[in-house]
């Protein structure tokens, strides 16, 4: 299958350069998490961190519409068309999503710390 994407990295958000776009590719029960340039992180329905299964939750809950992956580009997995999730994330296809997330959560995801304050 064709995908018209390339390589994926997070990306600022477009109105709070305190918030994070982060790629992430639900293939089964398997979640890639493109955390960096070139770094990703695996994890499954068990390992995901639970942020981002209530993230997950909220855009399952909301039913919007969404492309199949052979029509999905870069810049529609990064825009997004629905206000509500403008801090949350959507879905961008069948297995894409892009996952609004704060900077010490992504320092996390990537293997640092997250501080508790």
């Amino acid at each position: 299958m064709l995908h018209l994407i390339g390589e994926l990295s997070p990306v600022v958000h477009t109105r709070d350069w305190d918030l994070v776009r982060v790629p992430v590719r639900k293939v089964d029960d398997q979640y890639i998490v493109y955390v960096a340039d070139g770094f990703h992180r695996l994890y499954t329905d068990d390992t995901l961190p639970d942020v981002l299964k209530s993230k997950f939750a909220m855009i399952h809950a909301n039913g919007e519409g969404f492309l199949p992956d052979s029509k999905i580009l870069r810049l529609t997995l990064y825009t997004n068309t629905n206000p509500e999730l403008d801090e949350v994330g959507w879905r961008a296809s069948d297995t894409y999503y892009c996952l609004v997330v704060d900077r010490p959560t992504l320092e996390s995801l990537k293997g640092g710390t997250q501080d508790d304050a």
